[in-house]
């Protein structure tokens, strides 16, 4: 089990952050959490402290996460894993956002509990 990492879970909606809070915690050892509810926020997080996983939601606040804003995240934090949380269609904007860096997505209306467990152990 992976110890210790610290996540930001940026998503508007407050159940999903505690459904993902919950696996996180869940299927790691003693993560850290934080969470942000729009995208100003999370670029605000970002720049105050270090994180391993960011869970990306694409429609937020101030702003959607397009593939070009995964691309410019990478940039300034090249060793932060991105994986992206969306009730849109993953099978239409999955591989945008795996070219643009992005190292999995979770559909909101799919077995998240299954998707997040899959991304933990293949990619952290």
């Amino acid at each position: 089990m992976k110890e210790n990492l610290k996540i930001l879970i940026a998503d508007d909606n407050e159940l999903m952050r505690l459904v993902m809070r919950g696996l996180f915690i869940k299927y790691l050892d003693n993560p850290s959490i934080k969470q942000t509810t729009n995208l100003d926020d999370t670029f605000e997080c970002l720049s105050q402290e270090r994180f391993d996983l960011l869970l990306l939601d694409i429609n937020m606040p101030n702003g959607d996460s397009s593939p070009q804003t995964v691309v410019d995240i990478k940039a300034i934090y090249p060793e932060l894993k991105i994986v992206m949380f969306s009730g849109n269609d993953k099978e239409t904007l999955e591989p945008e956002y795996l070219a643009a860096g992005a190292i999995g997505f979770i559909q909101k209306n799919e077995n998240m509990n299954t998707c997040t467990k899959e991304i933990i152990e293949t990619v952290l």
